[in-house]
């Protein structure tokens, strides 16, 4: 028996997982930076600049081997335009209300992505994945605490945006696998992070007001700035687009989930936030979810790898 697929499914697992663990720390930097004046869009702004300068260095090898041809470039545009619509409603959704609202509601890619892929063939429906991914969801919400924060100020507008990207977040988990088939790792984390900014610059030049004044915040900003370009787009990305071609859109999608009780325990640790029972029961079900499905998943890449012999 072949033991490739194998060790190529949990090497994705573990890059995946990385990413989910960056976007868990991403959370408390980015109340930072908000309390410093900034605005989403500006916070959004430094992190693909950043990226975009990161990845720009290896330029050389975008198109060693790879380059997309004809319709391939719509896919990736398709990524890239839903990156733009993640880090945008993304983060409006967390200025305009509670946390808890866009952590919880960010969860939904992972049944749709699930959905995707059984209709589309690409794996049979079982039942206990669909009570792995239950399990996920119902952890998020006593994780974030959603019941409690739905009667503050803000929770409508914040609730559509939180949809807004996570419908944006299942589409770049959906094309990502098919379109690693014809691009280098390098050109495809550029080319996210290039229309992130090219989106930015855009959407300052139509709404100028979104670029706040910091005033004597700027240094504190910049330094943010560079914490937020490593933690929020350069290591997430890149390990993202590794990992997710070697997982699949599916099984990527729940590993990533590991992005919540990263959220919950580093938001205690850093913002003073508590940290009960309830919580902890929530962190408990989604690492559940996440083992269920990955254990429900290993029969199929056993499978394949026997498949091999």
């Amino acid at each position: 028996m072949d033991a490739t697929p194998v060790v190529s499914k949990w090497k994705g697992i573990l890059l995946v997982a990385t990413s989910g663990c960056c976007w868990g720390f991403h959370g408390v930097l980015i109340k930072h930076a908000y309390s410093l004046g900034a605005s989403h869009m500006q916070v959004f702004f430094v992190e693909v600049l950043l990226a975009t300068l990161f990845f720009g260095c290896f330029a050389r090898r975008f198109f060693q081997g790879f380059r997309p041809q004809g319709r391939q470039w719509l896919s990736l545009m398709g990524i890239g335009l839903s990156t733009i619509g993640v880090g945008n409603f993304l983060f409006l959704s967390f200025q305009l209300g509670p946390v808890a609202v866009t952590a919880t509601l960010m969860f939904l890619y992972v049944p749709v992505v699930y959905l995707f892929s059984v209709c589309s063939g690409r794996q049979r429906f079982k039942p206990v994945k669909l009570l792995a991914i239950a399990s996920i969801l119902g952890g998020a919400v006593l994780a974030t605490e959603l019941i409690h924060t739905l009667h503050e100020p803000g929770v409508i507008p914040a609730v559509f945006s939180a949809i807004a990207a996570s419908s944006c977040y299942a589409v770049v988990f959906i094309l990502t696998p098919a379109v690693a088939g014809y691009t280098t790792l390098e050109f495809r984390s550029f080319a996210l992070s290039g229309m992130g900014l090219i989106g930015c610059v855009l959407t300052f030049l139509f709404v100028p007001d979104l670029w706040q004044d910091l005033g004597g915040n700027w240094s504190k900003f910049l330094v943010f700035a560079l914490l937020l370009g490593v933690v929020g787009q350069t290591l997430p990305v890149i390990t993202l687009m590794k990992g997710l071609p070697l997982t699949g859109s599916s099984l990527g999608g729940v590993i990533a989930s590991i992005e919540l009780p990263i959220a919950v325990f580093s938001a205690a640790l850093f913002l003073g936030e508590s940290l009960h029972w309830v919580k902890v029961l929530g962190v408990f079900l989604v690492i559940f979810g996440i083992v269920l499905y990955n254990l429900s998943d290993r029969e199929r890449v056993v499978a394949d790898a026997a498949g091999t012999c």
